[in-house]
Order: C-alpha cells, then sequence, then structure tokens
C-alpha cells in the first residue's frame, strides 16, 4: 500500500514498476525534476488520469502530447513511458494499478467490467480525451478512492474495490458513447455550464478557443450546442452579455470608455457600434435617458 497520507496531497514517484499487491495500487503523484523514466511494462493493468504538467507520452506505438483530461488505459504487457517532461512545469497525474487476477474476480461478476479494457486490448487505442463534466467526475471518483487508500477504514479494502468498480463502469461508458458516436453529456446541461462560466468570467477575454480549452471540448462541438439550444454563436452570446454588462455599468456612472475597456472592448469605436446596434441607441443617448429617470 502507498505510504500514509493524511491530507490527500500527491505524493512523490515512487519508482517500481511492478505491483505489490494481489488487488490494487493508487497513486496521486505531483513530481517536478522527475527525470526520465524509462519505457517499461508490466503484468498487471494501469490505468492513468493526467492532470498537469508538459508531457508527450508513448503506449505501444502511440504518442500524445497530454491535455489536462487525457487518461490512459495500459493493458498488461504493453510498453509504455512519458517521453519527454518539461522538468519546469508540475507533473501531477493520478495512477491505479489492477491485477490481473482481481480484474478476472470483478469480470467473472459482470463481463462488462472489463469493457473498456477489452476494447483498448483489441484496438490498442490506448488515449482517451474526457470534457470538461467527465474529467471532474472521474476525478472526483479517484480522489475517493485516494482517501479511503490512505485510511484506516473498516472495510476498506472492500471499499476501495467497489470505488474500482465505479471507476471501470464510468471509464467503459465513456468509451462505449465515443465508439458509438452518442453524447455523453446533454447538451443542455453543458451549454448551461458554459453560459455560468461566461457569467462568472464577463470582464476576462472569452474566446472560443479559450473556452474550449477550459472545459475539454471541441470548439467545433461547443459552436454547435450553442446555435442548437441558443439560435446564435457562443461569439454573439459573449458580445450580448458583455454589452448588457456594460450597460449596467454605465448606468451607475462610470465613464463610457472604462466601461467599454474593462469588459473586454479593444476600441471605442467597435464598442459603440456594438452597444448601438443592440440596444437602438448610443452608450451616451443611453446614459442621459439613464440621467432623466
Amino acid at each position: 500500500m502507498a505510504s500514509k497520507n493524511l491530507y490527500n496531497e500527491p505524493i512523490s514517484f515512487i519508482w517500481r514498476q511492478q505491483i505489490n499487491s494481489a488487488d490494487f495500487e493508487a497513486f496521486y503523484y505531483k513530481d517536478i525534476n522527475l527525470g526520465n523514466i524509462e519505457p517499461h511494462k508490466h503484468s498487471h493493468y494501469e490505468l492513468y488520469l493526467f492532470l498537469e504538467g508538459k508531457v508527450k507520452y508513448a503506449a505501444g506505438d502511440q504518442r500524445c502530447n497530454l491535455k489536462p483530461g487525457d487518461f490512459i488505459l495500459i493493458p498488461p504487457d504493453t510498453v509504455h513511458f512519458p517521453e519527454t517532461i518539461n522538468e519546469s512545469c508540475p507533473y501531477r497525474r493520478f495512477v491505479l494499478w489492477i491485477h490481473k487476477d482481481l480484474m478476472n474476480s470483478l469480470t467473472s461478476h459482470s463481463e462488462s467490467i472489463s469493457f473498456g479494457m477489452d476494447f483498448t486490448t483489441s484496438n490498442k487505442q490506448y488515449f482517451y480525451h474526457l470534457d470538461y463534466i467527465q474529467f471532474n467526475e472521474l476525478f472526483g471518483n479517484l480522489l475517493d478512492l485516494w482517501r479511503e487508500y490512505n485510511s484506516e477504514r473498516v472495510f476498506k479494502k472492500e471499499t476501495c474495490i467497489t470505488h474500482i468498480m465505479t471507476i471501470l463502469l464510468k471509464i467503459n461508458r465513456i468509451i462505449y458513447e465515443e465508439k458509438n458516436d452518442v453524447a455523453s453529456v446533454p447538451q443542455k446541461q453543458l451549454c448551461n455550464i458554459i453560459l455560468d462560466y461566461i457569467n462568472s468570467n464577463i470582464a476576462s477575454p472569452l474566446t472560443l478557443d479559450k473556452i474550449a480549452d477550459h472545459f475539454y471540448v471541441s470548439k467545433y462541438y461547443i459552436s454547435h450546442i450553442f446555435k442548437d439550444n441558443l439560435g446564435i454563436s457562443l461569439h454573439q452570446c459573449v458580445i450580448k452579455k458583455k454589452l448588457h454588462a456594460c450597460r449596467g455599468a454605465i448606468a451607475t456612472g462610470e465613464p463610457i470608455t472604462s466601461v467599454a475597456e474593462k469588459f473586454g472592448f479593444p476600441d471605442y469605436t467597435g464598442f459603440y457600434r456594438a452597444f448601438k446596434k443592440e440596444y437602438g441607441i448610443s452608450p451616451m443617448e443611453y446614459r442621459r435617458q439613464v440621467l432623466l429617470k
């Protein structure tokens, strides 16, 4: 088992590559200046969730520049290693090792438990990417496992195995839905989450690329769900919300040019045109109307 970690914080890398347990081992790692890790393979299953850093990873004959939200499934006897690590950046990830005997035991109760690993083994597709909701759910499941793994609670092993089954089934569903082109997150739900993010960051630059990176979702998919659910593009939505915020600030007496700059309009001419197009009057005319009330 891993060393005790009462505060549920990441630990430094443990260099051995063979499982010491007949069941499973869990590791929540964070390293700086880790150095090179040689190509290796092992007899157990490995699940790897990338959280932070600048890393190019190799598994089998595939290579991937990892982004937060990427996870890797590594079946037994598959060569893998971080090919390059930018040592100036913290390298944070979650690793779960599952012994063959435990996987066989779980599969004996339900063959569907091994669906993801079987698919990966057959298709040699080791790298997968999670969207924002999938990532947060899976990371939450792994943290629950990590906390239990480092506890001394009664029935700890059984509870950990229950967490592992939940994690495997979640991964199975993600892979199945990706393989069968099934939307894993209802479009409306994701649209509302992005709208909340826009509202909370309305004074920040809010480009399609930035929002796509933040939510680990394709920018083309975001464009699609905004058109489907709101009838306008994400850019149009951001402009409307920024103009609404500007209108409120103008009504409080803030200088109009300062308001435009505050909410990310690069020049006053562009702000003026957008404001008049949206509300039918200029910012100054709106200010006069407010003052007359």
